[in-house]
């Protein structure tokens, strides 16, 4: 199955209303009971000019396919009171996995993204695609449990790995490389029904942190991942920005100065995520003498003033800044935000960050930007996974082709 979108056009001149009736198909009509602009027939006719016939067979389409239920009665205006419509997201579930490359979260949501059951595994995603899927899979098929498989719309699955979003398959030549050119979705299809959509893991990352936190206050967002590995997901305009084939974001592989010589995983030297991320702070304390195997150790070191500690994670947060201050000057984001394990644990990293943007980066760029640490913490996955699925399934085209 493939899936393409429509590009962006701008006009020079308001376009011409289409009469309202061209539009009122019955994923139009679900769309107007989810978004409460109509939750009674009447409201229908009257937003849609739709006749009270039509109405009612679009009303008996969803009820029929479970995405619309008769809710509580309506305030009457003077007679019976009108039955009030009701999107049902218990009509259904999708199946969402984000894959990390040190912990894996895997859940069932119903239709509003809510998390029904989930739960967290310790993956090597080295380990490739033969291995991890089928473990995805029966967790799925686990936290399923009484539920039937007929009840699945649809599955989203995140992975750390440069995804052609169009083309549903990992490209990734040099950087995990037992996943490259690997098609997830038709194997994930012969298990589950519903379309399956696959997406770099920063990127659903983006997308759940921007729908539950700043949906309608910041529509031009930029997520920056600090973890065992850096990279980045856009929001533009309230969308995820992916590129021509899926690649944007790549930040981690963007070269700093005075980095050192570092050769990257990728075979550049000097690539953000070879200097910056938790990885490179570890290795870089062990250099320099400290006994630190995890992030908590390095944690540690950091509350009891260690200087040489404190150093490394200035290092860090100068040329993460330097990345971001270009990203910045480049989208001019309302918001800027900073999440995984590096970020969570070190808010002089966080603090170090915003100085430098703050520096380096045009002033009406910086007029209003925010540079915050993310506040949904490792559930924005999960939750970006499942709205990535819903605003497919859920969209009054792909409701109107399942009539």
């Amino acid at each position: 199955m493939n899936f393409s979108f429509p590009k962006r056009v701008w006009f020079t001149e308001p376009m011409p209303r289409r009469p309202a009736t061209a539009l009122a198909t019955s994923g139009e009509v679900l769309r107007l009971i989810r978004t409460g602009e109509a939750v009674t027939r009447a409201d229908i006719g009257r937003v849609t000019g739709l006749s009270r016939p039509a109405v009612s067979l679009r009303v008996t389409e969803l009820l029929d396919r479970r995405l619309v239920v008769e809710d509580t009665e309506g305030p009457s205006t003077g007679g019976r009171p009108p039955t009030r419509l009701a999107f049902n997201a218990s009509g259904g579930v999708v199946l969402v996995g984000a894959l990390g490359a040190s912990r894996t979260q895997i859940a069932v949501c119903d239709l509003a993204g809510s998390v029904l059951d989930r739960a967290d595994l310790g993956i090597d995603v080295e380990d490739g695609p033969a291995v991890v899927l089928p473990l995805v899979m029966q967790t799925w098929s686990e936290l399923l449990g009484d539920r039937p498989v007929s009840q699945v719309r649809g599955v989203g699955l995140g992975v750390p790995a440069t995804v052609e979003f169009a083309a549903r398959r990992t490209e990734s030549a040099r950087i995990m490389a037992n996943w490259t050119g690997v098609a997830i979705p038709p194997i994930i299809e012969e298990r589950f029904p519903g379309p399956v959509f696959l997406d770099n893991d920063v990127n659903v990352i983006a997308i759940g942190e921007h729908r539950a936190i700043y949906a309608g206050e910041a529509d031009d967002l930029l997520f920056i991942k600090v973890s065992t590995r850096i990279g980045a997901g856009v929001i533009a305009g309230g969308e995820i920005l992916r590129g021509a084939l899926g690649a944007a974001g790549e930040i981690g592989h963007i070269p700093v100065r005075h980095g050192g010589g570092v050769l990257c995983r990728c075979g550049n030297t000097d690539c953000l995520d070879s200097v910056a991320s938790a990885t490179s702070i570890l290795r870089t304390l062990r250099e320099r003498g400290r006994d630190v195997k995890t992030l908590a150790d390095a944690v540690a070191l950091v509350r009891a003033g260690d200087a040489e500690t404190m150093a490394v994670i200035r290092d860090a947060a100068r040329m993460l800044g330097e990345v971001v201050a270009t990203a910045v000057n480049i989208l001019n984001p309302a918001v800027v935000v900073l999440g995984g394990d590096v970020a969570e644990a070190f808010q002089p990293l966080v603090s170090g960050v915003r100085e430098v943007v703050y520096r380096r980066s045009t002033a009406l760029s910086t007029r209003n930007l925010r540079i915050e640490r993310s506040r949904l913490g490792p559930g924005a996955g999960i939750t970006g996974c499942a709205h990535m699925v819903l605003d497919h399934i859920l969209a009054p085209e792909a409701v109107d082709a399942l009539a």
